[in-house]
């Protein structure tokens, strides 16, 4: 039996449902029947019973010829399920939080399970959610239209620890073949991404799913450094790119901009410390490069680099192409 906990007003619900399903000649569901499909123990199904029975007067009956049970009275309902006025307005907030996945997989089964809940909430709930949050937006980002049946495949590559054959049109637009082992899938500022190891590798590289043009299970292997935990990658990286060495940076931002970057966590191990003439000085430890090199240029001129020496240089050395 897996060791999964099931809330238990979800299990008195699924109780009830199983019992109205029962067909009405033959065997009725069973405690074991029960207990099987919501994997937990018996003891837990017969403490669900006496619940539904005692406390909220369900008139649940036990057939012994039919080895099941049954209810007396047909029509009776459990009460349905009340939210507060708090309740329905975060309810109503996450509803609206669906369109950053719009494009992905995930968009169809979340509003399916919206839908469900907006289903139950009938009864005492007085309050319109609509009404709540009639003066509250949420501004979608730039997204990347995902093929689903890909997202889905390279999660099953994932689940089964399949090494896979891929094409792939890297940043630049160049086109090359990689044998990689999957690791890990991420969504990261409208797009999703899979963490993948190759080859000699001790670390994974990052592969935009929108720039993979095939994939394919390989015969080939691609061992896999263990253990590898992904929280611990992604906390080190800088945006959804990381390495193989530590970075210590140390950027000093004008007063312009000194609120808004002092505001915001930009990596987890960031510390911020206020100058008297009003810039800030934000220091970092990150394997990230690429995104750390293009997130620095972005906040020119309000940003100097003080060190690495490495970093200083390369924002030059972009910042000079750009003017030429």
């Amino acid at each position: 039996m897996k060791n999964i906990s099931r809330p238990q007003a979800y299990r008195m619900r699924r109780i009830m449902e199983m019992i109205r399903k029962a067909p009405p000649e033959g065997r009725l569901p069973s405690a074991s029947m029960f207990a099987r499909e919501l994997e937990v123990s018996w003891h837990t199904i017969i403490r669900d019973l006496n619940t539904l029975r005692d406390d909220e007067g369900a008139p649940i009956l036990y057939d012994a010829s039919r080895k099941g049970y049954y209810l007396e009275d047909v029509d009776w309902r459990l009460p349905p399920v009340t939210l507060s006025q708090r309740e329905v307005f975060a309810f109503s907030v996450a509803s609206r939080m669906l369109q950053p996945f719009r494009g992905t997989p995930l968009e169809m089964d979340l509003q399916s399970l919206f839908s469900k809940i907006a289903k139950s909430l009938e009864g005492k709930v007085t309050l319109s959610a609509d009404a709540l949050t009639e003066h509250v937006t949420i501004l979608e980002e730039d997204y990347v239209p995902l093929n689903r049946d890909r997202w889905v495949e390279l999660a099953g590559f994932i689940d089964r620890e399949e090494t896979v054959s891929m094409r792939y049109r890297n940043f630049a637009g160049r086109v090359k073949t990689y044998m990689v082992a999957p690791v890990h899938l991420v969504a990261y500022h409208g797009n999703w991404y899979v963490l993948a190891f190759t080859a000699g590798r001790e670390r994974p590289a990052t592969f935009a799913l929108s720039r993979m043009l095939e994939v394919s299970p390989s015969r080939e292997q691609v061992p896999v450094p263990r253990p590898f935990v992904a929280r611990d990658f992604l906390s080190e990286a800088f945006g959804i790119t990381g390495g193989k060495n530590e970075i210590n940076v140390h950027l000093r931002f004008s007063p312009s901009v000194a609120t808004y970057i002092a505001e915001r966590t930009w990596h987890p191990s960031q510390l911020i410390k206020r100058r008297r003439d009003g810039c800030i000085d934000l220091y970092m430890k990150t394997r990230g490069w690429k995104e750390l090199v293009r997130w620095v240029l972005s906040w020119q001129p309000d940003v100097e680099v003080i060190r690495p020496p490495s970093l200083r240089a390369r924002v030059r050395e972009k910042l000079q192409a750009g003017l030429r």
